[in-house]
């Protein structure tokens, strides 16, 4: 009897180590696939001046936020005075770090600085308030060119409204 039983036993015991197996497969690669995409690579301060003249600021926030540009870039904004800021941007892949868009125009990017984790459009706003107590938004729209690694200008727009009191 132990002997028509023993080969079944050995089937039924090969058959839940390799399903033991697969599970630890599948569980070991999604775990690697979340780490891939946590992970941050070091910034490299020698990619841009900016990297280095603006370094305690960029690693407080890079360490802080999440992904929020493009897929894979963190961007990191500062005041540069009365209702300015600026920024840089950091490649979470290899730590280079990019020059926010040049606006000329506005000596900085405008009053904020909008992104989304999945676009490779950054929009930068002015606000200001006109004598009638009107504000104006200037909305000026960037594209993220990854093979260049710059930004392009795409349009701008204007936005009126009236400021409730």
């Amino acid at each position: 009897m132990i002997k028509k039983i023993l080969p079944y036993l050995l089937i039924a015991i090969s058959l839940i180590s390799c399903v033991e197996q697969r599970k630890s497969a599948v569980t070991e690669s999604a775990t690697a696939q979340k780490t891939e995409t946590t992970i941050k690579a070091a910034i490299d301060f020698g990619s841009n001046p900016i990297a280095r003249q603006y370094k305690t600021i960029i690693v407080e926030k890079y360490n802080e936020l999440k992904v929020n540009f493009a897929s894979h870039y963190i961007i990191v904004t500062w005041g540069c005075g009365s209702g300015c800021v600026t920024g840089a941007m950091v490649d979470t892949r290899d730590g280079f770090v990019y020059s926010m868009p040049d606006d000329n125009e506005w000596g900085g990017n405008g009053t904020y600085i909008e992104s989304k984790k999945e676009s490779e459009i950054l929009l930068t706003v002015l606000v200001v308030q006109s004598t009638t107590r009107e504000l104006e938004e200037t909305r000026k729209y960037w594209e993220w060119d990854e093979e260049l690694k710059e930004f392009r200008f795409n349009k701008v727009e204007s936005i009126i409204s009236n400021q409730k009191d």
